[in-house]
């Protein structure tokens, strides 16, 4: 997907973010989670929002707004400087989503494969699990994306 130049965004919202949060923050992070229909990618949610609330360059941002039609939260999304995906299954839909639209990942992981997490359908939420996880993820994105 290719990323326009700030001031050719259409939607007004979307280029004022981009404008502002790169004054405020120099470089912006990307965290999202997967969301799926598993209690593991309902899971990666939970982390992508406690990620996003404990690093202050960190945004979650519409990465399904992907198609070349849809003028906007995608143009935000190809703006950020770097990306980190959370997927519940090794799958990973999420990932390979960020691939397509020519993003270079950061840093990816899948729940089942990097923290051991059990995939079932619907909600199955271990809090203090899923805030461990968060705070393991925080540590690289500090480590390998904050300490350039």
């Amino acid at each position: 997907m290719k990323k326009k130049p700030v001031d050719e965004i259409k939607t007004e919202n979307a280029r004022n973010t981009v404008i502002n949060q790169h004054k405020k923050f120099g470089k912006t992070i990307s965290v999202n989670g997967c969301f799926g229909s598993s209690n593991i990618g309902q899971k990666a949610g939970f982390i992508a929002r406690e990620i996003v609330k404990q690093i202050p360059n960190a945004f979650m941002r519409c990465p399904i707004a992907a198609y070349p039609e849809i003028e906007g939260p995608t143009q935000v999304l190809l703006h950020d400087d770097h990306h980190v995906v959370i997927d519940g299954c090794k799958a990973k839909c999420l990932a390979k989503s960020y691939e397509k639209m020519g993003l270079k990942v950061d840093l990816s992981y899948a729940l089942d494969e990097h923290f051991s997490c059990e995939k079932k359908p619907g909600p199955d939420f271990d809090e203090e699990k899923m805030k461990e996880i968060s705070e393991k993820i925080i540590k690289d994105i500090k480590e390998k994306i904050l300490n350039e």
